[in-house]
């Protein structure tokens, strides 16, 4: 307490922003402590401006990666909504190198939400659509950057990454038309935002998913549509799996 208070002498703002900016310090402080080599990836994306992701959400998603290699759970992970590539980073620096990642992404324009979505996703497609969308801290909009695949893919071996070695591949299109599990699941980040992404997304992710592992929801709190496709979903199955929310909704089959 008398930590957070100095917090928000030293840094003026509201109380709300500054608990936020409070939780993400503290947070890292204590993965520098246990990983300074993940603690340096995560400020490292960030300050590459390759993901919208807060660090208490990337951590709370290294340390869910990081469980799973010590609880020894088999299958791949995945991660649907790739964008510029910074949360993959974070995973791929928190898996063992022989464990298959496989990142979907349109990497273009994202698609139009659906009638299942809210006027919240409506409205924040309209502005995409118009070209008037702006990135992280100001910069270009990633579905407006021309070759973003190869852009991802170079970020990746900047960042010491070579995907054939470490299992990492990449797969460019629309889920209802790339996404095809065939075997076991013991991760997936799903940050796809609209209705029927989340829910193409669940429909052909989960049922592969092992004991103990995780599916990360990182748009419940954010667009209604994704929450609407989450609460359908799991109506009725609240026996099978732990729903814990951090910074983002961890879903873990029990």
């Amino acid at each position: 307490m008398f930590l957070r208070l100095l917090f928000c002498l030293f840094y003026p703002m509201n109380l709300h922003r500054a608990s936020f900016y409070f939780h993400n310090f503290q947070k890292l402080a204590r993965l520098w402590l246990k990983d300074r080599e993940a603690t340096a990836v995560i400020k490292q994306v960030r300050a590459d401006k390759l993901t919208y992701l807060e660090p208490a959400a990337l951590i709370d998603l290294h340390t869910r990666v990081t469980q799973v290699e010590q609880q020894g759970l088999s299958g791949i992970m995945i991660e649907a909504g790739c964008a510029l590539g910074g949360s993959a980073l974070v995973i791929a620096a928190g898996k063992q190198p022989d464990r298959p990642l496989y990142l979907y992404d349109a990497f273009e324009m994202i698609p139009p939400p659906s009638t299942a979505d809210g006027a919240d996703a409506q409205q924040r497609f309209d502005v995409i659509a118009s070209g008037q969308a702006t990135g992280i801290k100001g910069g270009t909009y990633y579905g407006y950057r021309a070759n973003l695949l190869a852009q991802v893919q170079h970020t990746f071996t900047h960042y010491g990454f070579e995907t054939d070695e470490q299992h990492i591949h990449f797969v460019k299109g629309f889920y209802e038309d790339t996404l095809a599990v065939n075997q076991p699941v013991a991760l997936a980040h799903i940050d796809c935002d609209w209705h029927d992404s989340v829910m193409t997304c669940l429909q052909r992710i989960e049922p592969h998913l092992v004991s103990g592992g995780v599916l990360i929801i990182d748009d419940y709190k954010d667009w209604s549509g994704c929450r609407t496709a989450v609460d359908t979903y799991f109506a009725n199955r609240q026996d099978e799996f732990v729903f814990e929310m951090k910074s983002r909704l961890h879903i873990v089959r029990k």
